[in-house]
């Protein structure tokens, strides 16, 4: 078969062109081309190795246990393998993209668009595992409009604080407040060197005006998310893989939805999941473990600090450690003093001539010329001469 090999090389060539184009190509520093490539070379690993996938698939059923719109086939672990996989032959189901089939035999794509919709949002933010490829090659329809998936090699996975930024990102969108948006992209975000709070809200406002004061029938969640990464782009911003994930799921299952349904609104449909994720925030029960867990990490961290005191004393007295302070933005200014520093010194020794010079003009020192001491004449020259050059210095500078 040789598909592992094929891919180990194609894997190769991709990061090489990766490196090259991070290293050549400013504009696409900021999302690190290399770990893009990383990312995406763990994926396919798991993909290849069925056992991984096996774990996938009762992972998702036993999320959906309960759930009788969603199906998800049964793995036969006893005869599966690392590389064999075997599960149940699902019959009767449709492609969800075969629209004529799906009117044919009397399907609701109404309502496979709101229930396909409803279990992605819940995979998201209530789960926080979700399938990660959604094409309709991967969702059939079976009898009564119940959904089932197939290829769960890819998943993506989102912890509890990245989904609750996400969705103040969305919930910002749905209510127009470019703050808010702002503040969430913040937390979720990556960078190097920390961007222009003020300079992003004021483009996220710009934004705002131009995109999202639209009728909510117009608003396409899918648009607005791959608009705004661009955006981001430009302040120098990254989002980790699995977020990109969720936005390419998202934007997948908007487009299936309006293929099923016309007036499909992804907005409305995300709205309840986002609202009821912010109240979940302010449970009682969230709020103490939330304190609890912080109360455990300050007391992990008082006990802690003894230790890590008494291990840097001991480096101080054996001369292990050495402070160094770098400065930043200020090379102009120390420039400037420098120059300024030496213009003074000059002028110094410019006076000092000057003064030198008239002592030994008061003295009549030998030897002579023209009847003046010879190193009197000979220091006012010299004076005169950088006396002249420093004025033309400051001159030049514009700075008289």
């Amino acid at each position: 078969f040789g598909i592992r090999a094929t891919i180990e090389v194609d894997l190769e060539i991709l990061f090489h062109l990766a490196t090259l184009i991070e290293r050549h190509v400013e504009e696409w520093e900021v999302h690190r081309p290399t770990s893009i490539v990383e990312e995406f070379s763990r994926t396919l690993e798991k993909e290849l190795n069925y056992t991984v996938e096996a774990s996938n698939m009762e992972r998702f059923a036993q999320q959906f246990a309960d759930n009788s719109m969603v199906y998800v086939p049964q793995v036969f672990r006893e005869v599966s393998t690392a590389r064999i996989l075997i599960m149940e032959c699902v019959d009767g189901g449709i492609k969800v993209s075969n629209i004529d089939k799906l009117d044919k035999e009397g399907f609701d794509r109404k309502l496979i668009a709101s229930r396909g919709t409803d279990l992605v949002l819940e995979q998201i933010f209530k789960h926080g595992f979700f399938h990660a490829d959604p094409h309709p090659g991967n969702i059939y329809i079976l009898p009564d409009n119940v959904i089932c998936y197939f290829d769960f090699g890819m998943m993506g996975r989102v912890d509890r604080y990245a989904r609750e930024n996400f969705a103040d990102v969305m919930y910002g969108y749905v209510i127009h407040d470019e703050s808010r948006i702002a503040d969430a992209l913040l937390k979720i975000a990556e960078w190097d060197e920390e961007p222009d709070r003020r300079a992003l809200a004021r483009d996220l406002a710009d934004f705002v005006e131009l995109h999202l004061y639209k009728p909510l029938k117009e608003l396409r969640i899918g648009d607005f998310l791959q608009q705004l990464l661009k955006l981001i782009t430009r302040h120098q911003l990254r989002l980790p893989s699995d977020i990109y994930l969720m936005i390419k799921t998202m934007a997948q299952v908007e487009g299936l939805g309006m293929v099923l349904d016309p007036d499909f609104e992804m907005a409305e449909k995300a709205a309840p999941f986002i609202k009821r994720l912010k109240l979940e925030r302010m449970h009682p029960k969230r709020l103490v473990g939330d304190f609890l867990d912080s109360g455990g990490e300050l007391l992990q961290l008082l006990k802690e600090v003894p230790g890590e005191l008494r291990d840097i004393l001991k480096q101080v007295r054996d001369g292990k450690v050495s402070v160094r302070f770098e400065h930043k933005g200020l090379e102009n200014f120390i420039f400037e003093m420098d120059r300024s520093s030496n213009r003074v010194a000059f002028a110094v020794v410019v006076a000092s001539l000057v003064v030198g010079s008239s002592f030994i003009m008061g003295s009549n020192v030998g030897p002579f010329l023209f009847g003046f001491p010879i190193l009197g004449v000979a220091g006012f020259s010299v004076a005169g001469i950088f006396g002249i050059w420093l004025l033309i210095s400051i001159m030049r500078s514009g700075k008289l």
